[in-house]
């Protein structure tokens, strides 16, 4: 049942350490690099906690060069979009009958418990006349908390809003070079895919959910602008004086 519940639900990225590596690289734990309770790093091939017996799923040799290719380019990726210091990325390939398929995960992670995840997985069609068709599934895992150091804001400090969007997209891209299936024109095809998806989805979560949020709680209680409440002001003490003085003149007559 648990692995059922991995393979259909997306839950946020944990981080791990690959000791097998000299500068010892982090690398992300998800269903995609998962044998048993065991986890693939993309980086020396290797699982951790080892296997007391048998080796895990590996991709195949030409695949795993792919693979190395495509984490030290979406490595680049992530430090230009998400940071180099808060966020980690991983990249997993494994053969598919008709090519083969991956998935690119980046993490980002800020000190005050917010957190950005997004989860793209690729299949990679056979390459025909020099073509490929590519099917992205691209999911945005997102958590935000307003962070206050107001003694009165405490009820702010339990606030959280959180939630995930998923896109399916389908491209066609040319392969250029002669290497077929292994072309290292699939990372760039790909790396363009995820990075022109990964935007419009920013946008469209901006666009519609951020501002959706803003504008519900605007609803919900309006505050008057200080031009209104300075003019509600003076009408009432007009409306008092006007009422004292015709009571003054009431008590003379």
């Amino acid at each position: 049942m648990v692995d059922e519940l991995y393979q259909r639900v997306d839950v946020p990225l944990k981080v791990a350490e690959d000791t097998n590596t000299k500068e010892k690289c982090k690398f992300l734990l998800s269903e995609h690099n998962r044998d048993g309770d065991s986890y693939r790093s993309p980086w020396s091939d290797t699982y951790f906690p080892p296997f007391e017996d048998g080796n895990g799923f590996h991709p195949s040799e030409r695949l795993r060069i792919l693979e190395l290719h495509a984490n030290e380019v979406f490595n680049v990726y992530r430090e230009l979009y998400y940071g180099r210091t808060t966020s980690v990325s991983s990249v997993y390939l494994w053969d598919t009958p008709e090519g083969f398929a991956g998935c690119f995960l980046v993490q980002n992670e800020l000190e005050d418990g917010n957190y950005w995840n997004s989860i793209n997985v690729i299949d990679v069609g056979k390459v025909n006349n020099h073509a490929c068709i590519y099917k992205l599934t691209s999911t945005i895992l997102l958590s935000i908390s307003p962070s206050t150091e107001e003694e009165e804001d405490k009820l702010l400090q339990q606030t959280n809003i959180s939630g995930s969007l998923t896109r399916h997209n389908v491209r066609e891209c040319k392969v250029e070079d002669s290497n077929g299936m292994y072309s290292s024109s699939h990372i760039i095809n790909i790396g363009k895919f995820i990075e022109d998806v990964e935007s419009e989805m920013r946008s469209e979560m901006d666009s519609l959910y951020v501002r959706k949020t803003k504008n519900v709680v605007e609803m919900m209680r309006k505050a008057a602008p200080v031009a209104t409440q300075g003019a509600e002001h003076t009408r009432v003490l007009n409306e008092a004086v006007l009422a004292m003085a015709m009571n003054r003149k009431a008590n003379i007559g």
